[in-house]
């Protein structure tokens, strides 16, 4: 009688694994399936309307030809303005958590605090920057984009920084230490060089989220269709202007709206299969 609940049970057990198991193997099916099929979307769409006025011309008025050099240019001038400073300060400020603030109240404070930013909705940010930035300059502006975007690379790299650091085994310290070495010259020599290739594919991660924002560059950096090589006026980036153009009526610019999405889809695939090569590499 025993033996036969005990087999009765496990055979329970096993049938609601099998069900779970294939639910989770349909959901995977569907989760594939629905990217595919955005995927296909996209390179049909996209490299159908990709030509050389694309990386040649600026975004022009309907009915026009034209292209989109000027919001690549934008894009690429304020992703790297935004990693060059929030690169550094990330970099520093996960380095002062975790090899000189560890296990303090501050330490912990501040590890609280970066995680909410790591996970706040990128639109607060920029409603943020625009009160803060926009409204005393009187309007949009690539620096104002910049900071938005810099604020949100900033945890992600701080992030990094601090589980990199992390990993690198408490002998090294203990070996520098011992040889006399001082503390700053322990870290550029020893810790940075084991944990370099984790930080910068956290920066590679971080760059990949920040270039394909919308919704902060709408508040700050605005919109043009004209090439602006300045910092203080309104600058049009790939993720506006293919936002913008997918809304307009005309077919032309709905199909260079395409060949944007290809354009930014492609730089981010780029920088995820650089990120993922160093991050085994480092494995």
């Amino acid at each position: 009688m025993e033996n036969a609940i005990r087999q009765n049970l496990v055979s329970r057990r096993y049938g609601k694994n099998r069900v779970m198991m294939a639910l989770c193997f349909l959901a995977a099916i569907l989760g594939i399936f629905f990217l595919s099929v955005i995927l296909v979307s996209l390179l049909y769409r996209g490299v159908t309307a990709l030509s050389l006025d694309v990386f040649t011309m600026s975004i022009p008025a309907q009915g026009s030809r034209g292209g989109l050099i000027n919001a690549i240019y934008g894009t690429v001038l304020v992703t790297g303005c935004a990693i060059l400073i929030a690169a550094p300060i990330g970099i520093l400020a996960g380095t002062y958590l975790v090899e000189y603030a560890n296990g303090t109240k501050l330490a912990e404070f501040a590890k609280f605090i970066n995680d909410i930013l790591l996970s706040a909705p990128s639109i607060i940010v920029g409603v943020f920057v625009y009160g803060a930035v926009v409204v005393p300059m009187h309007g949009n502006s690539a620096i104002a984009g910049i900071l938005a975007l810099a604020l949100i690379a900033l945890p992600v790299v701080n992030r990094t920084t601090q589980d990199m650091l992390l990993l690198v085994p408490n002998a090294l310290r203990e070996a520098t230490a011992a040889l006399g070495a001082p503390r700053w010259k322990s870290m550029t020599m020893v810790i940075y060089r084991s944990a370099w290739t984790g930080i910068l594919t956290g920066i590679l991660l971080a760059v990949a989220r920040i270039s394909g924002e919308t919704a902060p560059l709408l508040f700050t950096a605005g919109y043009s269709k004209f090439m602006n090589a300045g910092l203080t006026g309104p600058i049009a980036t790939l993720p506006v202007a293919i936002n913008t153009l997918a809304a307009d009526a005309g077919e032309d610019l709905k199909q260079l709206a395409w060949a944007g999405a290809l354009i930014i889809t492609v730089a981010i695939l780029v920088l995820n299969i650089l990120a993922r090569v160093l991050s085994g590499r480092r494995q």
